[in-house]
């Protein structure tokens, strides 16, 4: 394995993975654990961002950078996803498994086929909307994570409001752009099934035709 800086930055985004799940679950007064745990999943997403950039523009991908960057992405995605889904009263159960399951088994499908194509020496171009579906999540749990953040800030009886801003109106933002995320991640995966069994039929030698007789 090469260490380069997009792999550097990719292993940072693993390691800073239980960080966050540590600093969410520890119980710290006042939601100072969320807040932190907040930040360093910005931190996190930001390194997914120029690991990226920083390997295209000075070509340094490596078969290391490809395989586990998209273990990290999912790692750390997922991981924020089942926290702050999970948190108390902040969507309803079923709701959370739903959207858990409809991410998580999306992923699996898409790598399946991933590996099939690979395994057949087939290109299969990246999907826009799983890039789009990805900064949605992202956004998603942000938002939620601040949310849970602030629930823990305020005092029990006190009135649910930060300034002007009810809380509640930033725990259904997370919520409809979690929602928006997953239907995307169902789009996401019919478009790249669909663009895969193009491939793979085009893969296919043309069987000759038998020459006539006269």
């Amino acid at each position: 394995m090469k260490w380069n800086v997009p792999n550097i930055l990719t292993m940072i985004r693993m390691f800073l993975t239980p960080v966050v799940v540590l600093l969410f679950l520890l119980n710290i007064p006042n939601g100072i654990g969320v807040f932190v745990a907040l930040g360093i999943y910005i931190l996190a997403c930001l390194t997914d961002f120029l690991d990226g950039y920083i390997a295209r523009k000075y070509n340094q991908i490596t078969d290391f950078g490809k395989f586990m960057d998209q273990i990290a992405d999912k790692a750390i995605t997922t991981t924020a996803m089942i926290l702050v889904l999970f948190a108390g009263n902040v969507a309803e159960v079923w709701l959370s498994v739903v959207i858990i399951l409809i991410v998580v088994l999306r992923d699996n499908v898409i790598s399946g086929i991933r590996m099939v194509a690979a395994n057949k020496n087939i290109v299969i171009a990246a999907d826009i909307f799983g890039k789009i579906k990805s900064f949605f999540l992202d956004i998603a749990s942000m938002v939620l994570m601040f949310y849970v953040g602030l629930r823990d800030c305020l005092k029990a009886g006190e009135s649910a409001k930060l300034g002007a801003l009810p809380i509640e109106y930033v725990r259904c933002l997370g919520l409809a752009l979690m929602v928006v995320g997953t239907l995307l991640a169902i789009i996401s995966l019919v478009n790249y099934a669909v663009k895969a069994v193009k491939a793979f039929k085009e893969s296919k030698p043309q069987e000759k035709k038998a020459p006539q007789g006269k």
